[in-house]
Parts: C-alpha cells; sequence; structure tokens
C-alpha cells in the first residue's frame, strides 16, 4: 500500500508499521520533509531521491506533496481479539461503520476517532470504504493509529459486544434522545450510518439508544463525518471530568 502526503508519510514512520521504502521528490523541501528523512534514517529504510521528469511516473495521482512511502496493508484485527483481551482496550470507545463508503469520510472520522482516544474502529467487510491512500491521506495519517476490527455482520458484532459490556450507541437525526445530556458509561461503541441512509434497521434494533445533536431550525442534518466530530468530542470532554480516561 502507498501512503502519500507528508503528515500521513511522517505518521506512519512513527507508528513503527513495517516500510519498504521512502520516495522523496527532488527538490521537496520543508521542516516535515527533514522529519521524515531522519526518521526514515533512524529505523534504516531505504530513501530514494525522484527527479521531476519520473515523478509522474513514481508517484499516484493526488496531492501527495512530493513524497511517498510504501507500507504493508493494514492488518484487519478480528472481534475475538477485542473480545479476549489481546486487542488492547484503554479508553472504552469504539466506533463503528455502517455503510460508510466515501474514503475522504472515513479518513476524516478516524481522525476525530484518534484524537477522541478511540480503541477501535469497526468495519463490515462488505459495503465499507477501502482502508487505502485516500482515506489515510483524509485523516493525516491518524487511520495509522486506530485498530481496524473487520467483521462479517455490524448487527450481529453489536450484539456480541453487548454481551462483553458494552453499550451500544446509534446516530440519527430523531435519535431517542439529546446528545448535551446524554451519560455515557465506561464502554461505548458509537455507530455511524452512511450518508443519506444513516444506520441499517437492523443495525439500529442492535442499538441501546440513539443519540442526535441538537440543531438550531432549518439546519437539515450534519455530514457523517462532521456529526461524528461532534459526538466523539463531547464523550471525551465529558470523559475528562467524570475521570473515566
Amino acid at each position: 500500500m502507498d501512503v502519500i502526503g507528508r503528515k500521513p508519510v511522517l505518521e506512519l514512520l512513527k507508528s513503527e508499521r513495517p516500510v519498504q521504502r521512502v520516495a522523496v521528490a527532488i527538490g521537496t523541501r520543508g521542516e516535515i520533509i527533514g522529519d521524515i528523512l531522519r526518521e526514515a534514517k533512524r529505523r534504516g529504510i531505504r530513501i530514494d531521491r525522484i527527479p521531476q521528469d519520473r515523478v509522474k511516473r513514481v508517484f499516484p495521482t493526488g496531492n501527495h506533496q512530493g513524497v511517498l512511502a510504501e507500507t504493508s496493508p493494514f492488518k484487519i484485527r478480528s472481534l475475538a481479539e477485542l473480545e479476549s483481551g489481546s486487542l488492547p482496550v484503554r479508553h472504552g470507545l469504539l466506533v463503528a461503520l455502517d455503510g460508510v463508503t466515501d474514503p475522504y469520510h472515513l479518513g476524516a472520522i478516524a481522525r476525530s476517532a484518534a484524537a477522541a482516544g478511540c480503541d477501535g474502529l469497526i468495519q463490515p467487510q462488505r459495503r465499507s470504504a477501502p482502508l487505502g491512500d485516500t482515506a489515510v491521506k483524509a485523516s493525516a495519517g491518524m487511520l495509522l493509529r486506530l485498530s481496524v476490527i473487520g467483521v462479517k455482520n455490524l448487527a450481529d458484532a453489536l450484539l456480541a459486544l453487548k454481551k462483553q459490556g458494552w453499550w451500544i450507541y446509534g446516530t440519527a437525526m430523531d435519535g431517542d434522545g439529546g446528545l448535551w445530556d446524554h451519560e455515557w458509561p465506561e464502554r461505548s461503541v458509537i455507530v455511524f450510518g452512511s450518508e443519506g441512509k444513516g444506520i441499517s434497521h437492523r443495525v439500529a434494533q442492535s442499538c441501546d439508544a440513539k443519540l442526535s445533536i441538537p440543531m438550531q431550525p432549518g439546519v437539515e442534518s450534519l455530514s457523517v463525518s462532521a456529526a461524528a466530530a461532534v459526538i466523539l468530542f463531547d464523550r471525551l470532554r465529558k470523559a475528562q471530568v467524570d475521570n473515566i480516561l
């Protein structure tokens, strides 16, 4: 898998994930480029300097910012690892995505999730955004910090987590209660649905409650990534006040 962009590549190098090589276009400068080169040298990773006449052949289309790193594909974790304790839970927070197929939204949600202390990102094997360079770039590399848990059936996975003591919260315009008054338990799974359709019926049935974000009249909705940021940081703020984290 190729990771492009300065912040994503630097985050990749800091993550200690395996990196085969770093490619930097000749003439690319800046403080972050210096950090990338130092980190690559510290880890003994091959650095290729790419002449300008070869940049279009080496770098993919998109805003690569003159830097690329080659790494192995994401290691998809299992629900069994979470249940057994081999996948650590430090902050009692999981994010589940139901039908989020846009990699830009995936990346933006991952960025907020990492900043809010999320322990893992749950994705169904089907109808999910690809875990590739676009999502990593959109997350500013934060997707690389998250454990990604793949499940065959999200509704069944949520029911299994409920038996393990997790509380499951869906998000919807017509939620059961407003976000500002919600009290978060120590272990929460927050489910975000697709743009337009929201959470599927069976997944909604697996939720303990559905939360809504209070908004001014005339505002129909937020994008799924914007809503995720609001809800995740509400949880973080209240957890810090209550000394959960």
